[in-house]
Order: structure tokens, then sequence, then C-alpha cells
């Protein structure tokens, strides 16, 4: 085995890597803490880890692994190590030739871990060289799989086995519901399917997607706004744990050509989740999203302080919900969370003294103290003519969840203009935008200029790891974005990965904003004929931050990271 009197130091200044000066401090570094030398360098950024292992690589003459090495392991090689001993050490088997176990470290000095796995295995060891960022991800993608694998397998007992014909959409007619029936009752399936709801429960996520293909069934829960891999269920399996769904959802099995929706409720550690469910059929079967919600997600946990506004945001958002009357529109993407921030301001707003009714497609937050109406297309029952109704019922405080057609546009401002305060949603790409997309559906300008007192767009950031966010100096590009500042960060954060972030960097989500408040100037501007880049240039000149700004500004203070702002926040038009 190779040994330690190498001089790694002395060979990256003789390299030019590294100076003498900073050889010293490394060196004084590591006399304080004890730790290897290369491991002291990369963690005071005085060198990356890439080219240090290129280094290490020539020295003791060790393979440098592809990143693409460490995502195709077969199960067989990765049960040779456990995954205690892996994670002990940060290594990971990667392949297997005769008695030889190829094993991926950061750290070929190593001599423990090589001992350990020489005993553990009962092969002959050979490290090969590999970014520890990358082996940490692999252990949490490799054995988190391996981990659900020996789960299916002992939900599936030999004496509770399942036999199901698979089902081609061509005889899509043939399968005996009865038989069927009988199947998804049966404890394989039920745990099945209770396993995956509850681990979507315990990640946070908002979404589980159970999607079919021709041989397997791959489920992926979407956390912070990215689909993660779960597990893989045998293609066998597909129609019995999609119709044990539909069973829960209260929808009809025997239909798998239509699309369904359905709804039903789970109980987990005193806390109640609604699970809204849509199937859709494909040409493997029936794929099945379930949307989470937490029923007292907003009173429980929200306010308008965590959500994301900016000090001077949040005076102008509270200064506009404490109207009397007026409408205020929140705009954004499907899942940019404008329902959220709506909930969150009725929370804040609701006293004893007022009535407040929501209509909603569908409720999502439940409310005390308030009246929530779902709607109901297929009985008649739209945006439209509940909000008729509804003003009907003394209302102070009215939300409307969408405003989707020149009806339900028209009754919204009715209402604005009687002495209500309206909240709703649109879909516009800013905030700006919002009026001309009122005018477009078919409202006069002089209505939008006289009802519409503030419009909001808004996104979701992926927030950075608390665990494993780390600094780095920008580059001078990357500084500019930053000019707008009084005082441009000259650092700024990044993600790196650990298993409580699932390798991502990121770890929960904050909303960024656009405040665009309707003021005299603007009425006259609405009124006039509708000019988007007048509007655009006399918010930027008023001081209105575009959602890109805002979301700098969060970079700025270490929130999340400049990926995220400019992949999630485009530059405006």
């Amino acid at each position: 085995m190779i040994q330690e009197y190498f001089r790694l130091g002395d060979m990256l200044v003789r390299e030019q890597l590294l100076t003498e000066a900073d050889l010293a401090r490394a060196l004084e570094e590591q006399r304080k803490t004890k730790r290897r030398i290369g491991q002291v360098l990369t963690e005071m950024g005085l060198i990356r880890e890439d080219k240090l292992l290129d280094v290490l690589g020539r020295q003791f003459h060790l393979d440098c692994l592809d990143p693409e090495d460490l995502f195709n392991i077969p199960p067989d090689v990765l049960k040779r190590v456990s995954e205690p001993l892996a994670r002990s050490h940060t290594v990971i088997p990667v392949a297997i030739a005769g008695e030889t176990l190829s094993v991926a470290t950061a750290d070929p000095l190593n001599v423990v871990a090589l001992s350990e796995l020489r005993q553990a295995s009962g092969m002959q060891i050979q490290f090969k060289l590999a970014r520890s960022e990358l082996v940490q991800r692999a252990i949490e993608r490799h054995y988190a799989r391996l981990s659900e694998d020996r789960t299916l397998e002992g939900l599936l007992q030999p004496d509770e086995a399942i036999t199901i014909r698979t089902v081609t959409p061509q005889e899509e007619g043939v399968v005996d519901l009865r038989e069927l029936r009988q199947q998804v009752d049966l404890a394989p399936v039920v745990r099945l399917v209770n396993r995956l709801l509850a681990l979507a429960i315990d990640e946070r996520a908002s979404d589980i997607h159970i999607e079919p293909y021709e041989d397997r069934t791959l489920v992926r829960n979407r956390i912070d706004g990215t689909l993660f891999e779960v597990t893989q269920v045998p293609a066998q399996l597909h129609l019995a744990v999609v119709s044990r769904v539909k069973i829960l959802s209260n929808m009809d099995i025997a239909e798998r050509r239509l699309p369904q929706d359905g709804a039903f409720r789970v109980s987990a550690g005193g806390v109640e989740y609604d699970f809204r469910v849509s199937t859709l059929p494909t040409i493997n079967g029936e794929k099945v999203v379930m949307r989470l919600l937490e029923r007292e997600g907003v009173t429980a946990h929200y306010t308008l302080a965590s959500l994301g506004f900016e000090p001077a945001q949040l005076q102008v958002f509270e200064a506009a919900i404490r109207r009397p009357w007026g409408m205020i529109l929140m705009t954004g993407p499907t899942g940019s969370g404008k329902s959220t921030t709506l909930h969150t301001a009725l929370k804040v707003i609701r006293t004893a003294r007022t009535n407040i009714i929501t209509v909603e497609d569908p409720v999502e937050y439940r409310h005390p103290g308030i009246q929530q109406v779902q709607v109901r297309p297929n009985i008649g029952l739209d945006f439209a003519s509940a909000l008729r109704t509804i003003l009907r019922q003394d209302p102070d405080i009215i939300m409307v969840g969408e405003i989707r057609d020149v009806e339900t546009a028209q009754m919204a401002v009715r209402a604005a203009l009687t002495g209500h305060l309206l909240f709703s949603t649109l879909h516009t790409n800013d905030a700006v935008s919002t009026l001309i997309r009122l005018v477009n559906i078919g409202l006069e300008p002089y209505l939008v200029a006289s009802a519409v007192t503030l419009a909001a767009s808004q996104r979701l950031l992926r927030k950075l790891c608390v665990r494993c966010k780390e600094p780095y100096e920008p580059p001078p590009a990357e500084q500019a974005l930053f000019d707008f500042l009084p005082e441009p960060p000259t650092t700024l954060y990044r993600g790196r990965s650990c298993a409580s972030c699932r390798s991502s960097g990121y770890s929960g989500r904050v909303a960024v904003y656009e405040l665009f408040p309707i003021t005299p100037d603007v009425r006259v501007m609405v009124q006039g004929k509708i000019d988007l880049d007048l509007l655009r240039r006399y918010a930027a000149e008023s001081g209105v931050d575009s959602l890109r700004r805002s979301g700098l500004r969060k970079a700025a203070t270490g929130i999340t990271s400049l990926d995220e702002v400019l992949a999630t926040c485009t530059e405006e038009a």
C-alpha cells in the first residue's frame, strides 16, 4: 500500500499549482487539526479537488474515475460493501475483476478504510480516485435504491405473491374487476401504497408521480420543485397500485381510458394531509399524480415575513391588503406559490368583524372563520356564478382562485368597485403585464385602472442547504450582476451536497416578489393607449424591483445561489 512519506505539498509547488506561502499556511493548519494535507488544501480553497486528485493519480499510478462510472454500479457490486462502512469512509465499490474489488475514494492514503474494506468484502481492494462530492452523491443514490429494492422484496412474501396479468391498451376490457378488487386489497399492495404516501410526507414532497413504462413503473417525488426518483415498481404491479390509489380516491377502477380526478385524506403524526389525485391514460397504462397539501399548512406555518418579502416590499403589500376595497392580483406560473401568499394574507387580515368568502378550485388550505367554496363546473358552479352569489352574501373580503374569462373578470371588477377587497390570481410573466392581460381578456381600460390597486408577481427559489453551503469568490462577470446594490457582495454561496439535501445542495424554498402599486400616474397611463414598454420603464424608474433583482438580493445574502436565480428569474424583456 502507498505510504504517507510522499511529499504531496512539494509536488504541488513543483508543478506550480501551489505557492510556497500557501503551502506554509496549509502546513500550519494541518499541525493544528491533524488532518491530511490534501483535505486541508481543498477546504482552505488553495487548490481544486480535481487538480489534487490528478496529481495523486499520477504519483501513485491510480486511475481517476469518470463521473459516469459512479452512476452505473451493478447491485451485486454495491452489496460487497455495507452502507455504514461506505458512509464512514466516503467510499463506494464500483467494479469487480476476479478477486479484486475496485473502490472509489478521494483519499487513497486511508489505510483504515483499506483494511476494513478488505476484511468486510473478503477481496483485494484497489482504490480508484474520484471527487469526494461525487462519491457522496453516488452513496446517496445507490444505497437509497438498494434499500428500496429490499423493501419491495420484503413486501412481496412468497405466501402473499400477487399474480397480475399485464394489460395492454388493446386488452383493456378483459380484466376481471372482481379479481382486481381482491388483489388491490392484499397486504403487499396496501403496504406499498401506504409506504409511498408516508415517504412523501416525511420528505416534504409536494407531488407523487407514478409513471408506467414498458418494463417498470417509476415512482418520483417532487421536493422543493425538483423531481427525485424514489423507487421502481415491477410492471406487473402497476395496475394493482394504480387501482389501490383510485379506490382511496373514490374513482372508477373499471375506467382506464379517460382521465379522472379524486381526493383522499391521510392523518400522520397528528397532522392531516389532503391528497389531490389525477390520472392520465398513456400508451403503457395510467399515469397518476398526487398533489400533497397539509390542511392547516398556512395557519400553522406561514407568516408574510417568512414567505420571502423584503422589508420594503412587505410594507407595500401590507398597505394594500389592509385597504377596504380594490383588487390585489398575484401572477406567476402554476406552482409558484400564488395561492399560498394570498391565503397567508387572508390569515393576517382576518378578524371576527369581517366576512371573508373564498371560491377556489380546489380548496387547498382550510381557514377557521372563513367560508370557502369549491367550484364544481360539472353542475354549473364555476368562478363567475359563485362570485355572483357571493356578492349577495354581504362579504367584506373575497378571494377568487383564478380569473380565467371575461365574465369572472367583470364580476371581480364590480366587486372591487363597490367597496369590497378582492384577491385573485392570473397567469402572466411579470406584475406589469397584469394590466395588459386584463384588457386582453376583455375589460375596458378605465375599469382596470379604477379597480386594481396592486399587481404582484412571484416565483419560488430553492434555498441553499445550511449544512453544506460554501462561500466562493465570484468572477467579475458574476459580480457585475450586483452593481445595482449599494454594496455589491464580494462573496457568494453555492451548495455542495450532503445526505440532508439529497445531494442537491438545496433544501426548502423561498418566494421572490415583484410588486407594482397602481398609482395615479399608472391609472392615467392605463386609461390611454396601454403601452407595456412605457409601463415597465415607469416601474423601473419608480423603484420597483424586478423578480431578478429580488432574487439577486437573496443570492447576495446567501439564502440562495446565483445559478438558481438566473435559472428561475429570466431577464426582463
